[in-house]
């Protein structure tokens, strides 16, 4: 979904109205087309595109299939019910909107059209009733849970604009937002293809090689730059991408799967065991989602990049050289970043707030850190925050 259209409209039409698609934009409308009633039901009837619709205009003059080719009122007559029907079921309501030239019909067509007690106009005119229609559409979805929610996780919906990805990541955020979806075992399944879909956005876009071609992989060169060089990789996201790969993938068995008696993420979260445990993991997931949401787009930033990180991972002494960085503290009191240790100097004291550049980078002789931290670095204080 493009960015501030937080209104998803389906409309069936065979000729859609370019000035009005462009005031529908404008207005915030995010607008899916079909050309014809068979195709319109069918779109319906997919479970992601019905939860996620707000509003549906139809035409009166149209196709009734795609391969027909001519339009004619005989799809309105013969289908728009079905449409009707699939928009009222169960407890759903979807408002629709009959938009028409309205030229040259059977009057009793246009006069055979349903009125709901929501219903503002029985039917609209393509030439005078544009506005109208935008307006009653926003006023028959402002309460939309939908909508809601498009606003409420707007940041990472619209990271995530590809037509795939914001149709899963939506149904995803719907089923965490339902009080009920504590027990509910599908979303585990569905955020890890959400998440191996953002290793291969990750590697198009300069993080990870072309190599790195599944969940696995990505949390092993991840580890991989972490160590290296924090600033690549920060802690959080290694912390929160190690949880949430070993949840999504035990959450996507289930017990009769079991041949080493460690799937019980599936079973733990059916029985009400682990009544949260869907939603912390969501938030993970989002996390990383808006994290790599951060890397380059541009080709040469991209290779630019790619470039850096494979010179990290084959030559990291190289890449410490003259490293601007802050330093973190060991559990042994050694100061150090990434995998290059330094010697605290008595005239330039070191806390974590202290900003550094790295020099004179070797191989580190230490026998008591070289294991852990295989380079050594002199350094000089740029700033202390």
């Amino acid at each position: 979904m493009s960015k501030n259209r937080n209104i998803v409209v389906f409309w069936i039409d065979e000729a859609p109205r370019e000035d009005f698609v462009e005031r529908l934009h404008t207005a915030g409308m995010e607008v899916y087309f079909v050309d014809n009633y068979v195709d319109g039901v069918q779109w319906l009837d997919v479970p992601a595109n019905i939860n996620r619709c707000d509003a549906v205009i139809l035409d009166v003059n149209c196709k009734i299939r795609r391969s027909d080719e001519s339009e004619s009122t005989d799809s309105f007559r013969d289908y728009a019910y079905r449409v009707m029907s699939r928009c009222e079921e169960d407890d759903r309501h979807i408002p629709w909107f009959v938009f028409t030239s309205a030229e040259g019909y059977d009057e009793s067509l246009l006069n055979a059209i349903p009125m709901r007690d929501w219903t503002r106009k029985q039917y609209y005119s393509k030439y005078t009733d544009q506005q109208q229609l935008i307006n009653d559409i926003r006023e028959l979805t402002k309460h939309s849970r939908n909508i809601a929610l498009r606003e409420r996780f707007a940041s990472v919906l619209d990271d995530w604009q590809d037509e795939a990805t914001a149709i899963r990541l939506f149904d995803i955020i719907k089923k965490m937002d339902d009080p009920n979806s504590g027990t509910d075992t599908t979303v585990f399944n569905a955020m890890r293809k959400l998440l191996a879909h953002a290793v291969v956005y990750a590697r198009e876009h300069g993080l990870f090689a072309d190599d790195i071609d599944s969940i696995r992989a990505a949390q092993r060169q991840l580890e991989d730059l972490h160590a290296l060089s924090p600033d690549i990789v920060p802690s959080y996201i290694l912390t929160n991408y190690n949880s949430l790969i070993d949840t999504v993938n035990n959450g996507s068995h289930s017990k009769d799967e079991d041949e080493e008696g460690s799937l019980n993420v599936d079973m733990d979260v059916l029985t009400g065991k682990a009544p949260y445990l869907s939603r912390a993991t969501f938030y993970q997931l989002i996390t990383i989602l808006h994290w790599l949401r951060q890397l380059p787009t541009e080709s040469k930033e991209i290779e630019a990049l790619r470039k850096r990180i494979d010179l990290f991972l084959t030559y990291p002494m190289e890449t410490y050289a003259e490293c601007e960085c802050y330093l973190q503290c060991d559990e042994e009191g050694t100061w150090h970043y990434g995998k290059c240790a330094v010697r605290e100097r008595d005239q330039y004291p070191i806390t974590e707030r202290t900003f550094v550049r790295l020099y004179d980078v070797q191989a580190n002789t230490s026998r008591v850190t070289k294991k852990r931290y295989p380079f050594f670095a002199k350094y000089r204080t740029i700033q202390d925050r």
